[in-house]
């Protein structure tokens, strides 16, 4: 995870997310108690009160464990074509992030 952090910190730092932020971008929509871990790991590295943990507190607070909701809800209902709405749904989840870090840019 942090290997997939560290290749993508440039093009992070570029638009202006801090990179500390990556291993929670590709393990929310996973796992929530992952999610958890990594926020608290990067709370206790960079303290809640940096541009990265309030950026990490925001995407954690406003974005949905996706690949489990999407399993529960279509194994329920017996959905067999799921290709459109992973699309969507993880679409849903970027547009999440851009809108924490702008949030966090504007209010902090």
């Amino acid at each position: 995870m942090e290997y997939l952090g560290a290749l993508l910190a440039p093009a992070l730092e570029r638009v202006g997310i801090p990179p500390e932020v990556a291993p929670l971008l590709f393990i929310r929509p996973i796992s929530g108690s992952g999610a958890l871990a990594v926020g608290s790991e990067l709370m206790a590295r960079c303290g809640p009160d940096s541009f990265a943990g309030r950026v990490c507190s925001v995407i954690a607070a406003s974005s949905e464990t996706t690949l489990y909701v999407l399993m529960v809800y279509f194994s329920a209902t017996r959905v067999k074509y799921t290709k459109r709405v992973l699309i969507a749904a993880l679409l849903g989840d970027f547009v999440c992030v851009l809108t924490a870090f702008t949030a966090c840019r504007i209010f902090f």
